[in-house]
């Protein structure tokens, strides 16, 4: 099974239509006005605005929610490590484990707001062809340099995942387990040892075809990008949108 690329760039929606260089700046807006919401009043309004934008992308929801386990899983660690060290007012304790209550709550907002932004970021990633989200960066002035090394990094890490897989699988059928921690440990360093020196192999393999080919540095732009009414509409909705909510953060007590 390989890793599939752009899996969901072409399907027909509002969001895959809206001009990438539009959606780029809008969604990053609203990922940065999600940051500054820290009422857990308001945290709610920065879930339902996430799942709007899933649900008009027609994005289906199990694929970003595997995509998600693990951050949740990251995201819970950090929630209850920050329970029990951030001191404050103790909420109840359990022997020498004292839970605080400005703990859970900073744990509760930090959970809420970053899967509110990292659903939103996948919105802004699965929703159009990466080389035409590098194309846009690139008409917004972003440093070819950066560009390129995000397209490289993000092209070129499921080909390192998929030689990973390989290495993998060979090791199952010769009967490879790891019962014993130390073989495991040798095992495993021998792979990662083995798949660094395949990607400098297949890296200078690459960096000489596309010099060959021509290749100085910048993502070619192709056509250019055209704005419509509609990209417009959608920007300004979504940011006014956000901009109140933070409006109404500052006005609450």
């Amino acid at each position: 099974m390989h890793i599939e690329l752009d899996k969901f760039a072409y399907l027909d929606s509002p969001v895959h239509q809206w001009d990438t260089r539009f959606k780029i700046v809008t969604l990053t807006g609203l990922i940065a006005g999600f940051s500054f919401i820290h009422k857990i009043v308001l945290l709610p309004f920065t879930l339902i605005i996430s799942l709007l934008i899933i649900y008009s992308s027609r994005l289906p929801l199990r694929y970003l929610m595997k995509r998600l386990k693990y951050i949740i899983l990251l995201l819970l660690f950090t929630a209850i490590l920050l329970s029990v060290t951030s001191g404050g007012k103790i909420l109840f304790s359990f022997k020498i484990l004292k839970v605080y209550q400005e703990g859970v709550t900073l744990g509760f907002v930090i959970f809420i707001r970053s899967i509110a932004s990292i659903l939103v970021f996948f919105v802004l990633l699965e929703t159009a062809p990466f080389l035409q989200t590098m194309k846009a960066l690139q008409a917004l002035k972003i440093p070819a340099k950066l560009t390129g090394l995000i397209f490289f990094t993000y092209r070129y890490i499921y080909v390192y995942l998929e030689e990973l897989r390989k290495m993998k699988m060979a090791l199952r059928l010769r009967g490879y387990g790891a019962n014993r921690l130390f073989h495991s440990l040798k095992t495993n360093s021998a792979i990662i040892g083995s798949l660094l020196l395949r990607s400098l192999e297949q890296a200078d393999r690459i960096c000489t075809a596309m010099i060959l080919r021509g290749y100085s540095g910048n993502v070619p732009q192709g056509s250019r990008f055209s704005a419509r009414p509609s990209d417009y509409i959608k920007s300004l909705a979504t940011l006014i949108i956000v901009l109140l909510i933070v409006i109404i953060q500052k006005r609450m007590p």
